[in-house]
């Protein structure tokens, strides 16, 4: 049992290890890449440099040569060869604090490359220790931090090493596992919980030979002596009935020891199984996208129409992990809740943290990056599919490929909602398998909006029947990126002090479709598709069934 989980915790050590070699190889490519981009700039402010100096004794001779002309010149000339001069003046004082600027560049530069070189050399030691650290994995019982301080003793608060031996030995002895055995009786061979008529548990803990002495209890069992100890009216914070339930069907029963300031605690492990319910699209599908800040919902009907949508807070940066991890699964229950509700299955992406976290660098956007700084790998999505599974809920992941870009284009205009909320539909008609193609327009183009309020004309790609309709869905985000980030630039403009608008009207006197800007409050808002010919349907859950406690709107489809 020891073996098998020292085994489990070095193989940890080992995924851990491979991981952490492969987020320091793509720091060492990003920082070789910067240490040649300013071994380029360097190069090119030295050469720059070089030819200064030539350059002002070529203009110092001019300027003594029109200086010297002034006093023969005639008066008529004077002007002209006073203008030439001037000119020649600023030249010159140009070229000197294009001077100073240059050798302040460089001194910057080989400043700049020699940090950049210091850290290139630590992410390479780090490394190599994590490539020996993965074939070859080690541990220390009792944590590194309490073992190096014995070599500091006073620094670390102990008068001599017999008084660290004492914590250092407690501290390695602070905890045991007991592996569940599902052939013995109440699901384990030496702890054996066994529940009371008042709900509480008796614990008997059975003792080796060595520690028989320990005992409170002896008795014969299979014809051979049994020492054991014994643990009256244990009670657990949840999970009472799941316990009952695995002890009852002969389940393993697994039992962890660990020990605090003031008491022994014991954790128990069971194997819950719950089988997934089936996925069902006859009534429609929930579709979630995680963003910054909040998790966006949409519910479309069995035709893939959106019908209503949600938002729900989860703000995780400036939170401790167990904050966060508590909000994250708050609003996991949440979306649970409702996706049973309405009747319809989850459908969420498969998210990959760890290589977006790796990327972190290249975002343009600080609170998408801030939100996955701050947010436990995949903490979300294991959250949610708990969620599901223990409220009977089905739960589907897709591929979230060009999912905003699809829902910005078809869906977000359209239908007045935000470019998540329209991401969500996309994710939710992704798993029914609706249709993904680009939209139809008579003039070649379409407008899509951008993260602020400025919209984007893009222009559709030749329809090719040959190839995926992702290809074609590529070269639109390129373009978007593109266009996206000018317009970005052009309306980056402040407004001026004071100035507010008079009314929340839109473009020409028009109501401004899409959810409020007001965050906390429920509310429903009725849309209507802003394409000629399409009528109100009623969709599933009507507005006096949609009163929830999170944000959301309701809005008519197709």
């Amino acid at each position: 049992m020891a073996y098998r989980q020292l085994q489990a915790k070095l193989k940890s050590v080992a995924e851990l290890a491979s991981d952490r070699v492969k987020q320091l190889t793509g720091k060492i490519a990003s920082k070789r890449t910067d240490i040649m981009r300013k071994d380029k700039a360097l190069a090119k402010a030295i050469a720059e440099r070089s030819k200064l100096p030539e350059e002002l004794q070529v203009l110092q001779g001019k300027i003594a040569k029109w200086r010297a002309s002034l006093a023969t010149v005639k008066d008529s000339m004077r002007v002209k060869h006073l203008f030439v001069l001037k000119q020649h003046l600023e030249q010159w004082h140009a070229k000197t604090a294009a001077k100073d600027a240059i050798r302040r560049s460089i001194h910057a530069l080989r400043a700049a490359l020699h940090q950049h070189r210091r850290r290139l050399e630590i992410l390479e030691h780090r490394k190599a220790e994590a490539q020996r650290q993965a074939a070859d994995p080690t541990m220390c019982f009792g944590s590194r931090k309490l073992f190096l301080a014995q070599f500091a003793l006073a620094e670390n608060g102990y008068g001599d090493v017999d008084a660290w031996r004492k914590d250092w030995q407690s501290s390695r002895s602070a905890q045991m596992t007991i592996d569940g055995n599902a052939s013995k009786e109440c699901g384990n061979q030496f702890a054996r919980l066994r529940r009371r008529k008042g709900g509480r548990y008796d614990l008997e803990l059975r003792l080796p030979k060595a520690l028989a002495h320990l005992s409170t209890r002896s008795f014969k069992s299979a014809g051979h002596d049994v020492d054991c100890v014994d643990f009256t009216g244990l009670c657990f914070n949840h999970g009472d009935e799941v316990i009952q339930q695995a002890i009852d069907a002969r389940r393993p029963v697994t039992l962890k020891f660990r020990r605090d300031d003031t008491s022994w605690r014991i954790s128990v492990s069971v194997d819950d199984r719950i089988e997934p319910a089936m996925v069902d699209f006859s009534c429609g599908a929930l579709g979630v996208d995680l963003n910054a800040g909040h998790v966006s919902a949409a519910l479309v009907d069995a035709d893939g129409n959106p019908v209503e949508s949600f938002t729900f807070p989860c703000v995780t940066y400036g939170r401790s992990s167990d904050q966060g991890k508590d909000t994250i699964r708050k609003v996991a229950a949440q979306i649970a809740a409702l996706a049973d509700r309405l009747g319809v299955p989850v459908v969420s992406e498969k998210l990959d943290f760890a290589r977006k976290k790796a990327t972190l660098k290249d975002s343009d956007d600080a609170r998408y990056a801030r939100m996955l700084s701050s947010f436990a790998y995949s903490a979300f999505e294991a959250a949610l599919a708990s969620a599901c599974l223990r409220g009977g809920v089905s739960h589907r992941r897709v591929n979230p490929a060009y999912t905003s870009i699809i829902g910005r284009v078809k869906f977000a205009r359209r239908y007045g909602l935000s470019v998540h909320e329209a991401a969500s539909v996309t994710i939710a008609r992704r798993a029914m398998g609706c249709s993904e193609r680009l939209p139809r327009s008579d003039d070649g183009t379409v407008t899509a909006p951008t993260n602020g309020s400025v919209h984007v004309t893009l222009d559709l790609p030749v329809r090719n029947g040959s190839r995926h309709v992702w290809t074609e869905w590529n070269g639109l985000n390129k373009e978007y990126q593109k266009k996206a980030l000018a317009a970005r630039g052009l309306s980056g403009r402040r407004s001026r002090p004071g100035w507010r608008p008079k009314t929340s009207s839109g473009r020409g006197g028009e109501p401004l479709h899409g959810p409020s800007a007001e965050a906390g409050r429920s509310r429903w808002t009725p849309l209507q598709s802003r394409d000629p010919g399409v009528g109100r349907v009623p969709g599933k859950g009507s507005c006096n069934e949609s009163r929830h406690q999170v944000e959301h709107s309701c809005f008519n489809h197709a």
